[in-house]
């Protein structure tokens, strides 16, 4: 018990060297707990981030993908299918008559190509545990009135004056045809009555006959009138026409644990629940747009509910909407067809195996795996992770070393002014092995006071740091970022496009901390007391009892 007496009370004396010995322990405690804390919350919303297959319980995903850059390898089937398939053009003239309004939404795949999903039947299930399939489309929805286009042409108004030249009748001929007529008049036609219709012709007859020759003839003659072309340039036509465009996905509903979307990123609202004309929204597009659960949705004319706002993991195909799979694609009319198949292998090892095999599934097929989406990520997220894994490391170290030494150096520094004391305690008899211990354990018991408080400053430094709410961003080349205006373009479509080179996410850093994390904390105050005490003892041991005492302290 002397022994434990004179400890406290070697602690309780010399207070000060206690307290700075023991706090200099708990920093170096605290910054290694925050350190590890936090890089390891770092790696844990990293790896979310790339990988999001593992998000959504797959570790495979399946598309058949082209792009423009590879279209004129590709084979005319091929080349085709994705003609038609993003070929967006609006005919007016199919949608009604000049001011009638009209709303019209054309669906395309964009660079994910659909395939048809009875290939799942050719899946091994020996290498494959699960799957789901899935349909990802953009939408460009048009809306306003059908505008009237018309042009006037005037035309005619010309005069065309006809002359030909005949000479009047001589005296001679007037007399003759004179005398023709009264001969008439005093035939036996007229004798009864003059007005008769005998007398009429016989005086008619007469005067003909008695007529020249060149009054006697026909006219005939063809007249073309001049050709003129008439053009009206009835300029720009003004239309009310809006276009937007996102993108919907369509879920395999019957899968709860791998797919799109999962039951457990729904953020507000419900997951599908097999009700009629369902929708979700994803949270970014709610967020944008001020949509809420309840409101309605109208895709191709047919009005949808909002049941739920989803908060996707899935970051490399992520879509504005979701709906059920047989849904979307009745109403896309692509009927038994898929454009994303989400694979879980049977066995982790296995991955490469199962990705050979389902690279033969259907002719074009591309598989992505976790390494793939990982090289799709940058951003602040990717880039603080990584240089907290090049130098927590170098940090760590220096850190200790630079406790240690401090440590060694006030421990040291104490029992050099204990000099008095320690060679009294040889004069009256304890061995060199009494005095490493009796100043080991006072190192000891500093450890253990820097171990306890480095913990409780080590929780007091993450809590300060979630309380900030650190946000990184994490911005991921999305898949669904290339369905819209550039690929379609070029098939002669006028699309807009609906999204940027990639999604970005906000991630939010929250530093969580484990038994294992404060043990490693506790762990370094506790061996650098220990180191410390250990150098002190050694120096402490060695000196005389003689030179002690001629030492005042």
């Amino acid at each position: 018990m002397f022994y434990f007496r004179y400890l406290s009370a070697e602690l309780i004396r010399r207070f000060g060297k206690t307290l700075t010995i023991s706090l200099g322990l708990a920093i170096a405690s605290a910054i290694i707990i925050a350190i590890i804390s936090v890089s390891q919350s770092l790696s844990a919303s990293q790896d979310k981030v790339l990988n999001p297959l593992q998000n959504v319980g797959t570790d495979i995903m399946v598309t058949r993908s082209v792009s423009t850059e590879n279209l004129s390898t590709l084979d005319t089937t091929t080349r085709q299918e994705a003609m038609s398939e993003n070929r967006i053009q609006t005919d007016l003239s199919k949608l009604g008559n000049p001011g009638d309004s009209f709303v019209s939404d054309t669906f395309a795949t964009g660079t994910q190509l659909s395939f048809d999903s009875t290939v799942t039947a050719n899946i091994d299930s020996s290498l494959v545990k699960n799957y789901a399939t899935g349909l990802m489309l953009t939408v460009q929805h048009q809306e306003g009135k059908i505008p009237s286009v018309t042009a006037t042409f005037k035309t005619g108004g010309e005069t065309y004056n006809v002359q030909q030249d005949i000479a009047p009748m001589t005296d001679a001929e007037q007399q003759a045809v004179d005398n023709a007529t009264r001969a008439a008049e005093s035939s036996a036609d007229c004798a009864a009555d003059q007005h008769s219709d005998a007398c009429r012709q016989a005086t008619r007859a007469a005067r003909d006959a008695a007529m020249p020759d060149r009054f006697k003839g026909k006219m005939n003659f063809q007249f073309t009138a001049p050709e003129k072309s008439y053009t009206q340039d009835v300029g720009p036509i003004s239309t009310d026409i809006k276009t937007t465009s996102y993108t919907v996905a369509g879920v395999d509903t019957s899968k709860t644990d791998i797919g799109l979307i999962l039951p457990n990123q729904v953020v507000d609202g419900k997951y599908f629940d097999g009700g009629a004309n369902e929708i979700i929204v994803s949270k970014s597009y709610a967020d944008k747009n001020g949509t809420k659960v309840g409101d309605k949705f109208t895709i191709n004319k047919q009005e949808l509910t909002i049941t739920g706002i989803v908060d996707p993991k899935l970051y490399t195909n992520t879509a504005d909407f979701y709906m059920p799979l047989s849904d979307l694609q009745k109403l896309a009319g692509k009927d038994g067809r898929i454009n994303i198949l989400l694979v879980k292998s049977a066995n982790a090892k296995n991955v490469d195996a199962t990705s050979k095999s389902l690279s033969s599934l259907f002719t074009g097929a591309s598989i992505t795996s976790a390494q793939d989406t990982a090289k799709q990520v940058s951003g602040s997220l990717v880039s603080a992770a990584n240089l907290t894994n090049k130098f927590i490391g170098i940090v760590s170290v220096i850190i200790v070393l630079a406790a240690f030494v401090i440590v060694s150096l006030l421990t040291i520094l104490s029992v050099n002014k204990r000099i008095r004391e320690i060679g009294t305690l040889k004069a009256i008899g304890w061995s060199n092995g009494l005095i490493i211990r009796q100043i080991i354990m006072e190192n000891i018991v500093l450890g253990l006071f820097g171990a306890v408080i480095g913990i409780g400053l080590g929780i007091g430094a993450i809590a300060i740091l979630n309380h900030f709410n650190i946000s990184l961003q994490a911005t991921i080349a999305s898949a669904s970022s290339s369905l819209g205006g550039g690929f379609m373009r070029r098939f002669g479509g006028n699309s807009a496009s609906t999204q940027s080179s990639g999604t970005t996410t906000a991630v939010q850093l929250h530093v969580a901390f484990s038994y294992a994390i404060l043990g490693i904390g506790a762990g370094v105050a506790f061996l650098g007391s220990i180191f410390a005490g250990t150098l002190a003892a050694v120096k402490a041991s060695g000196m005389k009892p003689q030179e002690a005492l001629r030492n005042l302290e």
